[in-house]
């Protein structure tokens, strides 16, 4: 007998579903295009597979899907006869992502096996640092919920042992996009949460709301700093027709953020840039503690910190066209990269001439993850 099988294939951030067989009593994890007799591509990203069901008799099925909020975090079990349904009829149950921990993923390239046993290690460090930091800062919150982008959110929650980019089957190159986002999230929370650990420690924190997305409306949390008050906004987004929630839609910018859109005019001339950047990682603005007094221009830029999770040679670019302009842009007192690897010693030296410090080794028990934390305490008087 055989059955049609229906995927979407849009990686995890939009609507799609794929399907997996569990083998050798759930140690292997194999896609359903190995069980296919042929496949059709009906119209874009709906893949039809014609599966012998016969050959799956007795199996077990596991279903992946996302919406278009992101990756639903449960997988769904089956039989695999229940694929002969219509798949709004079929019997389900839905069971934790990691059921599949111990499951090898058949479809994985040997560099992302290496990746496995090697180098993500250093990110489940930094995501077991998340799940013990956040809940602490959240007790301090406002509000005890804790908002992250979809995928990362489930990454910390699943329990998985693996990055859930990995379930995505039909290409190595959309497997490759969404871990590349996936991981730069986590070092680039990682480094926040740190920042915000280091404030409280020092007791100066004041408010905190653990919302992290991009184009804020509020900053992740107010403080005290060499001074007087300061905030620290994540994702810090002065793009004008998103910045907070569209405010200069109706609104023209005033004192600081005008200041900032005319150089940011100038350097963009200047230095032949097609895209302007206007979006650093993390920001510490002194004087505006709400979107309304970012827009009012009453503020200055404290510190800019620019998080790297790859290799230099990946993001050696970004220095002409996104570090060095963030500078001459926001003209912060301190700006500082924070590199999770190493950084070549003559692009450090080119950059601190530049008025910029790189810290490399940050992540969890590297050198510059507590470099960092000093410079950013000396610096802010925290």
């Amino acid at each position: 007998m055989r059955v049609r099988v229906t995927e979407f294939h849009s990686g995890l951030s939009r609507s799609s579903s794929y399907y997996f067989v569990l083998e050798e009593g759930g140690r292997r994890l194999v896609h359903i295009s190995r069980y296919a007799r042929s496949h059709a591509r009906k119209y874009r990203g709906v893949v039809e597979y014609e599966v012998d069901l016969d050959a799956l008799r007795g199996k077990r099925v596991v279903e992946v899907a996302a919406t278009n909020s992101g990756i639903i975090c449960s997988v769904f079990v089956m039989d695999a006869e229940e694929l002969a349904r219509d798949p709004s009829q079929r019997r389900a149950e839905a069971m934790p992502i990691s059921i599949l921990n111990d499951a090898d993923l058949e479809h994985l390239t040997w560099s992302e096996r290496l990746f496995l046993a090697g180098e993500w290690n250093t990110y489940l460090t930094m995501i077991d640092d998340l799940k013990r930091l956040l809940p602490s800062l959240a007790a301090r919150a406002r509000s005890p919920y804790v908002i992250l982008p979809q995928l990362l959110d489930c990454q910390l929650e699943s329990g998985a042992s693996f990055p859930l980019s990995y379930l995505i089957p039909y290409s190595r190159e959309a497997r490759r996009r969404s871990l590349e986002a996936l991981l730069r999230e986590v070092h680039q929370l990682w480094v926040a949460t740190r920042l915000l650990g280091r404030i409280a420690e020092a007791g100066k924190l004041k408010e905190v709301e653990l919302v992290f997305d991009q184009s804020p409306y509020r900053p992740v949390a107010l403080f005290e700093c060499r001074g007087g008050p300061c905030s620290l906004w994540y994702e810090f987004d002065l793009t004008p027709h998103t910045m907070c929630r569209g405010a200069l839609w109706h609104r023209s910018p005033r004192g600081a953020l005008k200041a900032i859109y005319d150089r940011a005019a100038r350097v963009a001339r200047s230095r032949g840039l097609g895209r302007v950047p206007l979006r650093p990682d993390l920001v510490v603005l002194a004087g505006a503690m709400s979107c309304n007094e970012v827009v009012e221009g009453a503020f200055s830029v404290r510190m800019v910190i620019e998080c790297k999770n790859q290799e230099y040679g990946y993001w050696s670019g970004d220095v002409s066209k996104q570090i060095i302009p963030y500078k001459e842009i926001f003209e912060p007192e301190h700006m500082v990269v924070a590199s999770l690897k190493p950084v070549p010693e003559p692009v450090k030296s080119y950059l601190s001439r530049q008025g910029i410090v790189v810290v490399d080794s940050v992540y969890p028990g590297g050198d510059g993850a507590a470099e960092l934390l000093e410079l950013a305490s000396a610096a802010l008087g925290i």
